[in-house]
């Protein structure tokens, strides 16, 4: 089905819920940063398997007709729980010692501070209202929390809220919500150990320069380390020629496959982007990295901590360090000012995803609601390659969950309107008006 079109102003979320929220900001006058933040706090509500209050955030922004980079990221604690004793044990992959403080909220309130129009107590006020009177689990949600229950009963808090028959009730995260602006303060002081206060009240967000390439007649631009979007970059760099040949081609994909290096791991994330009248555009990515995260919940605040230390290599995971990210929103742009919004969920996967995006919408010159349902490969764990039905034949195995295949949302900037798509895989919509 082709992506709709708008002639002012758009948005696309993993979630209706969300994507309402994002266009009923835009509506009233709120600018593009403004109904982004609305977005992240409904799907961290809506979608917590994916996204939340205690995980992480990095974005992109278009304004003042220049590029920003934003990295909100999170530490270990000044004391981590766990100690390797040889490079060969692998760190904690969920429960506390699996946690880093989650950046997410300094984000929004970097965003918020330099680029929003309204009040953050009013772009809050959908999300507390869904968390108070509840919400019934999107298809994708359900799934993932019955794949996840062995994780999700092994924390009370946890298994209390998420494990609860629908709707999906989250008192104490709408009080959080009401009281945002302390939110370190909240949660750092109710957050277990090895966590302490100051390890809450120490995290800060940074404007960073995102990084660029030129490719055809596109600057594309990802986020530097310590996100992973660069490599897409050099993925781009190193790109055999695509002309003459179409996605129905296995030589195409080879051509794509060959430019990458192996990426494994898998992730679970929401990528959200928007489009105001006036030209500002948001590219984000917010995460707990796997389905639920560490599955450890801070008592009387609702807050899921994100399980981001899992990606440490044993003699990385130290006191005060920061991991990668695979989080990387990106944008494309043309003549100096943004021609492609778009990004993905998927772990590793997203800088895979990124190159078929491109090289769908800008060589095939697909139709971009067919670019983003059209089947994707993407590295498994072991380094083989995994593949959805409908691909040419390249000795892929099959995909286990389309979420592996990641969530992606997109907005094309035409001379005179806007194309938005969100991914057929998630539980999303593309709005505008």
């Amino acid at each position: 089905m082709p992506a709709p079109v708008f002639p002012n102003a758009a948005v696309a979320s993993p979630h209706y819920l969300a994507s309402s929220a994002g266009l009923s900001v835009l509506a009233s006058g709120g600018n593009a940063a403004d109904a982004a933040i609305a977005m992240n706090l409904v799907l961290a509500v809506v979608y917590p398997h994916m996204c939340g209050l205690g995980g992480d955030l990095i974005a992109m922004v278009w304004a003042e007709g220049k590029l920003h980079g934003l990295n909100s990221t999170g530490r270990l604690p000044a004391a981590p729980v766990w100690a390797g004793a040889s490079l060969q044990e692998k760190v904690p992959q969920r429960g506390i010692g699996s946690v880093t403080v989650p950046g997410g909220v300094a984000g929004l309130r970097a965003l918020h501070e330099r680029f929003a129009s309204r009040d953050l107590g009013d772009l809050a006020k959908p999300a507390i209202d869904y968390a108070r009177r509840g919400v019934h689990r999107a298809p994708g949600l359900s799934k993932i929390t019955e794949l996840a229950r062995p994780l999700l009963e092994r924390d009370a808090e946890t298994e209390r809220i998420f494990l609860a028959p629908d709707p999906l009730v989250q008192t104490d995260l709408a009080e959080t919500l009401g009281h945002i602006d302390g939110f370190y303060d909240r949660v750092g002081k109710c957050a277990p150990a090895p966590f302490t206060p100051e390890d809450f009240a120490g995290h800060k967000a940074e404007w960073v320069e995102p990084a660029r390439t030129q490719w055809r007649d596109l600057d594309v631009c990802e986020m530097p380390p310590n996100s992973r979007g660069h490599l897409a970059l050099k993925a781009l760099d190193c790109l055999q020629p695509l002309d003459g040949l179409s996605p129905g081609d296995a030589e195409w994909h080879r051509r794509l496959i060959r430019a990458l290096d192996p990426a494994r791991g898998d992730g679970d994330t929401i990528y959200l982007c928007a489009m105001d009248r006036d030209g500002m555009a948001v590219s984000l990515n917010q995460s707990l990295y796997q389905a639920f995260g560490s599955g450890v919940t801070v008592p009387g605040t609702g807050v899921l901590l994100q399980n981001r230390g899992a990606y440490f290599k044993p003699h990385q995971y130290r006191p005060g360090a920061k991991p990668v990210h695979t989080l990387a929103p990106a944008m494309a742009l043309q003549g100096g000012r943004p021609r492609f919004v778009f990004g993905t969920m998927g772990g590793e996967a997203q800088v895979q995803v990124h190159l078929q995006l491109l090289a769908r919408v800008f060589v095939a010159g697909q139709e971009l609601g067919e670019a983003i349902a059209a089947p994707r490969w993407r590295f498994g764990d072991g380094g083989g390659l995994l593949a959805e039905a409908g691909l040419p034949d390249l000795g892929a195995g099959p995909m286990a969950l389309p979420e592996q295949a990641g969530h992606a949302h997109a907005i094309l900037v035409e001379p005179d309107h806007l194309v938005a798509a969100a991914d057929p895989r998630s539980d999303g919509a593309a709005l505008g008006n």
